[in-house]
């Protein structure tokens, strides 16, 4: 049953909150996210945003921010990109030799996500010891990805994903995302190594940031049933599932099917992201 944000805001003390797909679009702000997240921080409840984005906080903070977000409106926004350097940059000299050869898939060949940690980057799939997923180039097709993946496989080198998510939103629709890139890796008999949602690292760091705040007082607001929905159950915070973003085009149906696979159900579903005008200037 589709239930109004408002007394949810009242309800709970501390959010966590998806950025694409709640927040963003891919392309735009939500109508009204803006808004509700500023009401949010009006009445001095904190707001985490938590993302599967393969980027580290500061360059997602950043991001938020260009759509129209004031940045006092949330702590940070924790990703797995985030999580996955720290981890890295502790194993660099000790699980990983300083002179390990890393291969990054990213969108544009973006390889910031490792930038300053010394490691040497190739685009040759057999010359790579590590292989990061960080996100899909829309320019490459699943093809291009299975020759790329099969080459690293017979290296016996280690797969890390940085971005779990299956499916991503762009312009022009869903398209099939990090997550699912790493996922054919593993069809190939590879091993991958996951950071992110639905995994419960990336939630453990998130609530160390309300340390004060009972885990039953967070709410986990999320477009996608397989991580934001399964993830903040697993890590035992209440859900809300938000009717827009990867799984907008699904009838109601649709949803209860899905969720009976998982066999996990959200404690709330919303509409949207946003206050009605009473709630806001209430």
């Amino acid at each position: 049953m589709i239930e109004p944000m408002a007394p949810l805001i009242e309800r709970y003390d501390a959010f966590l909150i998806d950025q694409f797909g709640v927040l963003i679009d891919g392309n735009t702000a939500y109508t009204g996210a803006v808004d509700a997240l500023a009401h949010i921080a009006h009445i001095g409840k904190p707001v985490v945003i938590l993302s599967n984005s393969g980027k580290r906080s500061e360059p997602n903070c950043d991001r938020v921010v260009s759509f129209g977000f004031e940045r006092s409106h949330f702590k940070t926004v924790v990703t797995s990109g985030e999580l996955a350097y720290q981890t890295i940059k502790k194993a660099v000299g000790h699980a990983i030799n300083p002179n390990a050869r890393v291969m990054v898939l990213s969108r544009k060949g973006d390889t910031s996500p490792i930038g300053d940690l010394g490691l040497e980057v190739t685009d040759v799939p057999k010359h790579a010891d590590i292989l990061l997923i960080v996100s899909r180039d829309l320019e490459w097709s699943r093809e291009d990805y299975v020759q790329v993946l099969a080459e690293f496989r017979s290296t016996g080198g280690q797969c890390l994903c940085l971005n779990p998510d299956l499916n991503m939103l762009t312009p022009d629709g869903l398209a099939f995302s990090a997550g699912a890139i790493a996922k054919l890796f593993e069809d190939l008999g590879g091993c991958v190594v996951w950071y992110g949602k639905p995994h419960p690292e990336i939630y453990d760091a998130a609530l160390s940031l309300f340390p004060k705040i009972p885990k039953k007082r967070v709410l986990c607001i999320g477009d996608s049933i397989h991580h934001d929905i399964v993830g903040g159950h697993a890590a035992g915070f209440a859900t809300a599932l938000v009717r827009q973003g990867v799984h907008s085009d699904l009838s109601d149906k649709a949803i209860v099917g899905l969720l009976a696979e998982t066999g996990v159900r959200p404690t709330h579903v919303l509409t949207s992201f946003a206050m009605d005008e009473k709630s806001v200037g209430s």
